[in-house]
């Protein structure tokens, strides 16, 4: 019996990992999603008393996957600025090309600054201390344009035109806010603040869209319970509720079909923060999706709050992580029902700059040379995240697989919209683990470097 499947297979791998000295030199890696020897299915047999046996089940499946990606806030457009064009060009095809680069095919953009700026914090509707702006007449993006972010994000849809772009705000304008500041406090009270900060993102919307940038969706505030020494904002989710049925409503006058994403914060505070937007009808329809952080709290709640609201797409919208715990976490959201992934923060340099966070980050997925802007280097985060939006498209469908274990290895399954299987298993312990895959009619047996991740991609041959 022929089967005629082909399998390839690609390795990355951990090193030092989450190691601030990644900052400062490109530490040698084992793998950096190094392709493997092709080979073909066989026919099922007695595994082998070592082998972990991963059973997957095609015909099984759950969510379908939105995009993998990552951000393109302004301390990253800042560093990519200081490059050569032909630097900077091949930044950017390395994280959207699909065959030679990550293959990121969601980007997450800020409405107005962030904490990750080497900007004097802006929003699109700046005004002298005590005046208002309620028709917005003084509305405008001219920052961004003028610090290259719009031509950034212009540049990634030429690269890769099935890109979608979301965006989230850190703060409302000032004047709108209890402390006169982009820095902690809230929206103030009243229906007229709400109307006039739903216009403001319609409008930023609108902006985008004219420039040839349709944002596919949006977050109202990101992180809503958080207020800090950057720009953000403390949002009731009584206010947020009040708020996305009024964007909605802005959103359709316009024809912007921009989808509304809630709460865009941690595990730990969604059952609080997401049951008063969803119990409310009108706050309900108007919603599309539920926007999580993972800082606090565990996977397993997208689950639950899958079941109670299956109408409503789950999205991981920020994160860094870092080695095989992280590739590891990664697969925990999507087996949790994430659509998407999104890492934070792609490009700070080798000084660790330029942003306004109030503590010191982590490595990110690629790393500038201050001394001499055109030399760059990944991080092993970046191959490891790779691993899974290089060959994860937008369109597939996860699929039923055992799990197998944080012992041996893990998985998550998925099928693509080509009919092709892809499977991302990671091997987080100190010792080569062999495993084996066992689907209808076939199996495949391998093994796979100690804290290593694979990616199995499975097709009939042409």
């Amino acid at each position: 019996m022929k089967l005629n499947k082909q399998v390839n297979v690609w390795w990355s791998s951990e090193q030092e990992a989450r190691s601030q000295q990644w900052f400062f030199e490109d530490l040698s890696n084992r793998y950096c999603l190094e392709q493997q020897e092709a080979s073909e299915v066989g026919l099922p047999a007695v595994a082998k008393s070592n082998e972990t046996t991963i059973a997957i089940f095609p015909e099984i499946t759950y969510q379908q996957i939105l995009g993998i990606g990552t951000s393109m806030e302004e301390s990253t457009v800042y560093n990519l600025a200081k490059m050569s064009p032909e630097k900077r060009l091949e930044v950017l095809k390395l994280l959207v090309d699909q065959q030679d680069g990550a293959g990121f095919n969601l980007i997450r953009i800020t409405i107005g600054t962030s904490d990750f700026t080497a900007q004097t914090f802006y929003s699109y509707n700046d005004l002298p201390e005590g005046e208002t702006d309620f028709k917005l007449e003084h509305f405008s993006i001219q920052r961004d344009i003028d610090l290259g972010i719009i031509d950034t994000v212009q540049e990634l849809l030429k690269l890769n035109p099935e890109l979608k772009i979301f965006g989230s705000c850190w703060s409302p304008p000032a004047w709108m806010k209890t402390t006169g500041s982009m820095n902690r406090g809230s929206l103030k009270e009243g229906i007229q603040y709400v109307e006039a900060y739903a216009k403001y993102l319609c409008k930023a919307a609108s902006a985008y869209e004219s420039l040839g940038i349709p944002l596919y969706s949006m977050t109202m505030q990101n992180e809503p319970l958080l207020e800090i020494d950057y720009p953000s904002c403390y949002m009731s989710p009584e206010q947020q509720a009040e708020l996305v049925v009024i964007l909605r409503q802005e959103l359709d006058a316009q024809g912007l079909d921009v989808k509304l994403w809630i709460f865009d914060h941690n595990f730990s505070d969604a059952w609080g923060y997401t049951t008063p937007i969803l119990n409310n009808k009108a706050a309900n329809e108007a919603t599309a999706g539920i926007a999580l952080h993972d800082y606090e709290g565990e996977p397993a709640i997208m689950t639950e709050l899958k079941a109670a609201y299956p109408d409503k797409s789950i999205y991981l919208t920020e994160r860094s992580l870092w080695g095989v715990y992280g590739a590891d976490r990664i697969l925990q959201f999507f087996r949790n029902w994430a659509s998407s992934y999104n890492a934070w923060v792609t490009m700070l340099d080798s000084t660790i700059g330029t942003h306004q966070w109030v503590g010191t980050p982590d490595p990110t997925l690629l790393v500038q040379d201050a001394s001499n802007t055109d030399h760059y280097w990944a991080t092993p985060e970046f191959y490891l995240t790779a691993q899974f939006s290089r060959f994860i498209g937008a369109g597939a469908y996860r699929i039923e697989s055992t799990l197998g274990s944080a012992e041996s290895v893990t998985n998550v399954a998925f099928v693509n919209p080509d009919g092709s299987l892809v499977v991302v298993i990671v091997n987080q312990t100190e010792l080569e683990q062999a495993y084996r895959l066992v689907a209808g009619g076939w199996q495949y047996g391998s093994s796979l470097p100690a804290k290593s991740a694979a990616t199995l991609v499975i097709a009939d041959r042409g």
